[in-house]
């Protein structure tokens, strides 16, 4: 008789274990292995989960095990590199196991959905047609034909876009009846056809050193491009990719923002002839599926999937053939995951890449201090690059003081005349403000009353396109009121400057010139970015207004003036981070300006003229400035020279969350003490800098220690106790392990 056997199955719930059920009737231990979906009982719901390990030892009375639902794989999906990183996952960023691996699939797949690409009609021309005057005296076959041929689509359309075009099945059909068309069923999701229409540019001596030192190198090795804005590292990118593609690998380049993909991907496609895969939160769920089992099913003979471009989940993508990973803009803190596992997709490609002995590229204009510290230690092999590509020059930085300047809708006026001086030559300008919406709030004159979200403590942001007032935090919505609430004056205005109100101004002040504004309102519709930015790329006069979408990979060869306005906040923040992301900022914004032959100028318009660090950027250069930050956080023992988790809490009543990290904070004293670790400080527990957040009251706990592997062994004793504190289950928790924000 065989012996009974068990099944630990990892769901996707926020509990640190694994879950034992029963296998299914007639089934036995063949049938069953680690890797594999299947559906289970759990509660009053049926979830998918994924088996970790067979065992004959179950936790509990088997008499009181379930049996699974359904087994729904036949063979594991994941190859085994993408689920030992799901483990590492949850080992580091110390996450219940079942949330790691589940975020390792498509959306789809974890519902328990088949791992099956959609397929749609299409129809083909047949190779050798019947004789065209058989259906001379059915006119609208004769228009199908036609338009086939006008289509320039000799391989065929799909039938959606037919009977889109007015032909109806029954015309279609006839044709392939009669021997016209051959109808087929085809993956619904189709990749981008490379057209390898340009060739390679000449690089100059910083770029071929730097290619050379990726292309000399075998097996596992981070390289850091450290290149000014507009100095090459794309080109760099696309030259040292080609050699692998051409062997019928696969490489996966991870860019910040859904954004940069349409310009990433125009590029990478122009060059070769292989297919472009997109991996991004645009896709809708079966779209993103579809994606997936491509780049997972690529193989060197067919050519589907050889390059796949995405967004910070996009690491998981399966890629058999995976010869190097290329992440674009690594400073960006779009990176990091900020709700659920907060992993890191910058941490996670380099841990990849050390799992598949493959290299990774990192490139920046403005790399993340972690990064430079790398770099310059030789952990990362630092490529430097100080100068652009071509004919094109650095823009000149220059600092407008507004204190004593006329001010109107955020832009200073003495602006006016050199937007219209860089029109008049038929150039661009970008103007810059990190502020959606038309303003940042309303406010009352005669009783100072301000529009403030009752489930944040925050403002609410003024829009006119529609009218309406809301908070970019908790997404609440207000109608515009007509008076005060407070002292029913009817004199309430908005009070500052967003992309709307600046886009008004220009559109005012500049009739006959088109302004784009380019936000997360204009934005929203799929291919609304590429259709807004088509004039720019044409080279057409115009302004662009815009937010943080626009101060990253974008290559616009026209813009020659930049201006900033409200740029320098981040300067008086008190975070400590907050000089290295302001700085980034500025630098990523500027560097628009003057990418090809036309000098540039970008304008940092600002009431604080005086600021050392805003010169020490200006005279200087982000480098200097990395480097004086650097020594601050060496004498503090900030990171990179030190190490942090955030214990962020949680509740929809005040100090309930506080009151259970104090809970939490004695346990952590108890164990410090038990564990004899002096070296871990701990700093709170203190309210979030926005304590009231979608109608939540937030707290955190800060740990830190000066070394990695004595923080993580420290959380990872705490961590079952801090699962195990009691009273508090209206109390939401989680851990960050290597927060980038404490917002």
């Amino acid at each position: 008789m065989t012996s009974p056997f068990f099944l630990s199955v990892a769901i996707a719930a926020p509990i640190p274990k694994l879950f034992d059920y029963l296998p299914l009737a007639e089934t036995d231990m063949s049938h069953y292995q680690a890797g594999l979906r299947v559906s289970v009982p759990f509660g009053s719901r049926v979830l998918t989960g994924v088996i970790v390990s067979i065992h004959q030892n179950p936790q509990y009375d088997p008499a009181k095990l379930k049996p699974i639902s359904e087994l729904l794989d036949a063979t594991p999906l994941l190859p085994s590199d993408i689920y030992q990183l799901g483990h590492w996952l949850s080992e580091y960023y110390h996450q219940p196991i079942g949330e790691c691996l589940s975020l390792l699939w498509p959306v789809l797949l974890r519902k328990g959905e088949k791992a099956q690409a959609s397929k749609q009609t299409f129809y083909a021309p047949m190779p050798h047609q019947p004789d065209p005057s058989t259906i001379k005296r059915a006119p609208r076959q004769v228009d199908l034909l036609e338009h086939m041929k006008q289509a320039s689509q000799q391989t065929g359309q799909w039938q959606k876009d037919l009977v889109k075009a007015g032909f109806t099945p029954t015309i279609i059909n006839g044709l392939v009846d009669k021997g016209f068309l051959e109808k087929q069923e085809r993956d619904s999701f189709q990749p981008i056809k490379g057209e390898c229409s340009h060739t390679p540019l000449t690089l100059n001596q910083e770029q071929q050193q730097a290619l050379t030192s990726i292309e000399q190198n075998q097996g596992f090795k981070s390289f850091l491009i450290d290149g000014i804005t507009g100095s090459g590292k794309t080109e760099i990118y696309l030259q040292a990719i080609a050699p692998h593609l051409e062997q019928g690998k696969q490489v996966l380049i991870l860019v910040p923002e859904i954004g940069l993909t349409p310009q990433t991907v125009q590029r990478f496609a122009q060059r070769f002839d292989a297919d472009v895969l997109l991996l991004h939160s645009k896709l809708n769920d079966r779209e993103r599926l579809d994606a997936w089992l491509m780049a997972s099913k690529h193989s060197s003979n067919t050519g589907r999937g050889q390059i796949v471009i995405g967004t910070r989940s996009a690491i998981f993508t399966p890629l058999p053939n995976l010869a190097m990973i290329i992440i674009d803009e690594e400073h960006d803190q779009s990176f990091k995951q900020q709700d659920g596992v907060r992993y890191h997709g910058r941490d996670v490609a380099v841990v990849r890449a050390k799992t598949l002995d493959i290299p990774i590229i990192l490139g920046s204009a403005t790399p993340s201090l972690e990064c430079l510290h790398n770099g310059l230690s030789g952990k990362y092999q630092y490529l430097r690059l100080t100068q652009r590509a071509g004919s094109a020059s650095m823009p000149e930085l220059q600092i407008l003081n507004i204190k004593k300047q006329a001010v109107h809708h955020g832009l200073a006026d003495s602006l006016i005349q050199p937007i219209q001086d860089t029109l008049d030559k038929g150039q661009q300008v970008l103007v810059f403000v990190n502020r959606r919406g038309y303003a940042p709030t309303l406010y009352c004159p005669d009783c100072a009353w301000i529009a403030e979200c009752k489930r944040c403590d925050a403002k609410m942001t003024l829009h006119q396109k529609p009218a309406h007032l809301h908070c970019h935090h908790c997404d609440s919505k207000l109608n515009i009121p007509r008076q005060c609430p407070e002292c029913l004056s009817h004199k309430i205005q908005a009070m500052g400057a967003g992309t709307e109100r600046l886009e008004t101004h220009l559109q005012y002040q500049f009739r006959n010139t088109p302004v784009i504004r380019i936000d997360r309102d204009s934005t929203q519709n799929k291919h609304a970015m590429e259709e807004l930015l088509e004039p720019v790329h044409r080279g057409d006069p115009c302004i662009i207004v815009g937010t943080q979408m626009l101060a990253k990979g974008h290559h616009f060869p026209k813009v020659t003036l930049v201006i900033m306005i409200n740029v320098d906040s981040g300067f008086f923040s008190a975070d400590y981070r907050a000089m290295e992301k302001t700085a980034q900022l500025i630098l990523q914004v500027a560097g628009r300006a003057g990418r090809e032959k036309d000098k540039g100028v970008a304008v940092i318009q600002t009431e604080f003229a005086d600021h050392p660090m805003l010169h020490l950027l200006k005279e200087e250069s982000f480098h200097a400035l990395s480097l004086a930050l650097l020594d601050e956080r060496k004498h503090q023992h900030l990171p990179p020279y030190g190490f942090q988790v955030l214990l962020r809490a949680d509740c929809h009543q005040p100090k309930e969350a506080e009151m259970f990290l104090h809970r939490v904070r004695q346990l952590l004293n108890q164990h410090q003490q038990g564990l004899n670790l002096p070296q871990i400080s701990m700093i709170g527990p203190l309210p979030a800098p926005m304590e009231l957040r979608a109608g939540r009251f937030r707290s955190q706990l800060w740990i830190s220690a000066h070394q990695r592997k004595v923080l993580h062994f420290f959380i990872g004793v705490v961590l079952k106790d801090i699962y195990e504190v009691k009273g508090f289950h209206k109390v939401r928790w989680g851990l960050d392990i290597d927060p980038v924000d404490n917002i």
